[in-house]
């Protein structure tokens, strides 16, 4: 498969009771999007145990990664018989301890990506003015003590 244009990051807060019925129901879904020829990766995830963890004794974090070849691909897989019947599966289940969050990204950012976009907003003069509280909300500064080294 080429480069992936569609990146799905699904995420799913699973009630500990219904481990096995998510397992399944994930085990499934990974089963038969991994057989679609538009579709170049699942991937599920659980989460780690760290400091800021959302896992709970009471309910698990899960990470369910797909890329597609494009967003018709996915809109094929989304209203396939496999991905209606693990929605299904989720609600009917009673899985969930809140609704699952969802996003799409396009292919990965490279650097000179990086560049060119704050050169484009610098530009189109979307830079922050260079003051130490901006109208309007905070800028994030640097910060050792913080996850990701920002407050």
């Amino acid at each position: 498969m080429t480069e992936p244009t569609v990146r799905v990051c699904a995420s799913f807060n699973v009630r500990k009771s219904a481990l096995p019925d998510f397992c399944q129901a994930a085990s499934r879904i990974a089963t038969e999007a991994g057989l679609d020829e538009h579709c170049g990766a699942v991937r599920v995830q659980r989460e780690i145990g760290w400091t800021r963890q959302v896992s709970t004794e009471a309910q698990s974090l899960f990470m369910l990664v797909q890329e597609w070849q494009s967003g018709d691909a996915l809109e094929e897989h989304v209203r396939s018989p496999a991905a209606m019947r693990f929605d299904r599966d989720l609600k009917e289940g009673d899985i969930l301890a809140c609704a699952p969050m969802l996003s799409l990204f396009g292919p990965e950012l490279l650097v000179a990506d990086l560049k060119a976009m704050a050169a484009e907003a610098r530009a189109s003069g979307l830079e922050l003015p260079n003051s130490e509280d901006p109208p309007g909300g905070s800028v994030l500064r640097p910060d050792s003590r913080s996850v990701a080294g920002f407050r």
